[in-house]
């Protein structure tokens, strides 16, 4: 059994202006979430929010 696992390019940007960051960073999930969507503390080390820029689907073995 297989699941899917999304690694996703974001970047910090400020919400009231919208001004981003210089630096992208990974974030891998096994969640959906919307590219081009604004998350807010997405966890450890992604304060504040984050915009979702792309996105990859890798399929990892599963582990029950």
């Amino acid at each position: 059994m297989m699941d899917k696992e999304y690694i996703y390019t974001v970047v910090k940007e400020d919400f009231r202006t919208g001004e981003r960051a210089k630096r992208t960073r990974k974030y891998c999930t096994f969640k959906p979430l919307a590219v081009g969507g604004l998350y807010t503390h997405l966890g450890k080390g992604y304060p504040g929010c984050q915009r979702v820029l792309s996105v990859e689907e890798r399929l990892v073995p599963a582990y029950d």
